[in-house]
C-alpha cells in the first residue's frame, strides 16, 4: 500500500510539473507571436531599452565621480546626446551641401563640354537649341491638342492627381511618424536610465527565493557577455569609421567622410556596414565614369577595413567572451533578420549570446544530474 501511494503521488507530481511546463510553453509562444504581431510599435521601446543598457555603465561611472543625484545625471547626458546629434545632423546637411555644390559644376562640364552656360535662362536656351527639329514640331502639335486631351481624359488625370497627392501626403505622415519615434526614442531612454535600478530591484523580487542565487548567476553571465560585444564592437566601429574615411578619400570619393562613419557605424552590426558603406560608395566612385580604377580602390577600402575587423581587431578587442563562430554570426543574423525584420538583425548576435549562455547552463546542469 505505501509503494502504491509513493507510486501515486510521484505520478502527480510528474503530471502536475508537466501541466506547469506546457502552461509556460503556451505563454511563452503567445508572448512570443504578440511580440512578433507588434515588433514595429515596439522598435522604439526596444531600442530605447538597449541604449539604456548600453549606456547605464557610463551614467553609473559619472554619478560616482561627481558625486550627483542620478536624475541630475541622467539629464546632462540626455543634453550632451541631444546637442552631438543635432551638431552631427547640422555638420553632415552642410558638408552634404558643400559637396553638391562641388558636383554639380563637375556634373555640368561633363554634360556641356564645349558650350558652358551661365544663367538659368541660358541653359534653358541651349536645352531647348539642342532639341531636333522634328520633336519641337511634335510638342507644339501635342500642345494644341493639349485642351481636348485634358477634356476627354479628365477622369483618369484627376484620379492620376489625387493618387500622387495621396503618395506625397503618405510621405509627409511616414516623416512625420519617424520623427515621434526619434523623439520617443530619447524620451524612453531617459526615463529607463533615471529608474533603471529601481527597475532591477522590483526584478530581482519577482524571481522566487530559490531560485534566485542561480537566475542571478545567468543573468550576470549574460551581462557580461552583452557588454563585452557591444563594448568591443563599438570599439571596431569607430576604427572602421577611420578605415573607411581615410580610405575612400584618398579613392576621391564625394560624401567620403558621410560615407565612412555611416558605413562604419553600421559595423555595431556585422557585415551591415557593407551594405550601408560600399554600395553608396561605389555609386559615387562610378557616376561620373572615369574608368574602373576608382571603384576598385573603393572596394579594396572595405575589403581591407573587413579583413582587419575579422582577422585582428575584432578577437583582440571583443576577445572570446561571446566566443560564437562567424558561421553562427551569419546563421543567427539571417534566422532573426527573418523571424523579427530589422530588430532581428540589429539584436541577432546579442540574442545568439544570450542562446548560448542558456544552452551551455542548460547542459552543465545535464550534465550534474546525470553524472
Amino acid at each position: 500500500m505505501a509503494d502504491e501511494a509513493g507510486r501515486e503521488s510521484l505520478g502527480l507530481a510528474l503530471r502536475s510539473r508537466w501541466v506547469k511546463f506546457l502552461a509556460a510553453a503556451a505563454c511563452a509562444v503567445l508572448l512570443g507571436y504578440l511580440v512578433y504581431f507588434v515588433r514595429s510599435t515596439l522598435a522604439p521601446f526596444v531600442l530605447a531599452a538597449v541604449a539604456a543598457y548600453i549606456l547605464n555603465p557610463a551614467v553609473e561611472f559619472l554619478q560616482a565621480k561627481l558625486r550627483l543625484p542620478r536624475g541630475v545625471v541622467v539629464a546632462a547626458l540626455m543634453v550632451v546626446l541631444t546637442a552631438a546629434v543635432v551638431g552631427t545632423l547640422a555638420l553632415g546637411i552642410s558638408y552634404l551641401v558643400r559637396t553638391v555644390e562641388r558636383v554639380v559644376p563637375q556634373a555640368e562640364l561633363a554634360l556641356y563640354p564645349d558650350a558652358q552656360p551661365n544663367t538659368f535662362a541660358e541653359r534653358v536656351h541651349h536645352a531647348l537649341e539642342s532639341i531636333p527639329t522634328e520633336l519641337r514640331v511634335q510638342v507644339k502639335e501635342m500642345l494644341e491638342h493639349l485642351p481636348r486631351t485634358l477634356r476627354d481624359n479628365f477622369r483618369d488625370i484627376s484620379a492620376s492627381l489625387l493618387q500622387g497627392f495621396g503618395a506625397v501626403f503618405g510621405a509627409l505622415l511616414s516623416l512625420v511618424v519617424a520623427s515621434f519615434k526619434f523623439v520617443l526614442f530619447f524620451v524612453v531612454m531617459g526615463y529607463l536610465l533615471a529608474d533603471l535600478p529601481a527597475l532591477r530591484a522590483g526584478a530581482g523580487e519577482l524571481i522566487p527565493a530559490r531560485h534566485k542565487e542561480a537566475v542571478l548567476r545567468v543573468l550576470g553571465h549574460i551581462d557580461t557577455n552583452i557588454r563585452a560585444f557591444y563594448r568591443g564592437q563599438f570599439l571596431v566601429s569607430l576604427a572602421l569609421c577611420g578605415i573607411y574615411s581615410a580610405g575612400l578619400l584618398a579613392c576621391g570619393v564625394d560624401f567620403a567622410v558621410l560615407i565612412g562613419v555611416a558605413g562604419g557605424m553600421a559595423d555595431m552590426v556585422p557585415y551591415l556596414g557593407l551594405v550601408v558603406g560600399m554600395l553608396p560608395a561605389l555609386a559615387f566612385a562610378l557616376v561620373p565614369y572615369g574608368g574602373l580604377l576608382k571603384p576598385l580602390g573603393v572596394v579594396l577600402v572595405f575589403a581591407f577595413g573587413q579583413t582587419l575587423a575579422g582577422m585582428y581587431l575584432s578577437p583582440r578587442i571583443v576577445g572570446r567572451r561571446v566566443g560564437l563562430h562567424p558561421v553562427a554570426v551569419l546563421l543567427a543574423i539571417m534566422v532573426f533578420g527573418h523571424l523579427l525584420g530589422f530588430l532581428g538583425v540589429i539584436f541577432a548576435v546579442p540574442l545568439a549570446a544570450v542562446i548560448r549562455v542558456l544552452l551551455g547552463e542548460w547542459v552543465a546542469h545535464y550534465k550534474r544530474n546525470h553524472s
